[in-house]
């Protein structure tokens, strides 16, 4: 059975504006994530706010680098779950 893949994606953060800037991947691709862990740090003026894993698996895709702009929606990356 193949594993199922769980998307990470940018939610509406309620910070009164629709772009934010990936900061730094906090959890390296490839490695093993548990739910809720910090996967990603964005940043929006002065406001940081780390991503949590939203499920227990490996980093399979980075979809984003650093200083790139996001979205609300926008997916982030891939978990696979294990």
């Amino acid at each position: 059975m193949p594993a199922r893949r769980i998307a990470i994606v940018l939610p509406d953060l309620g910070l009164g504006t629709e772009e934010v800037l990936a900061s730094v991947w906090l959890t390296p691709l490839g490695s093993q994530v548990v739910c809720g862990d910090r996967v990603l740090e964005i940043v929006s003026g002065a406001v940081t706010v780390d991503l949590p894993a939203p499920a227990t698996g490996r980093l399979a895709e980075q979809h984003v680098a650093e200083d790139d702009v996001l979205h609300t929606g926008q997916t982030l990356g891939v978990i696979e779950e294990e």
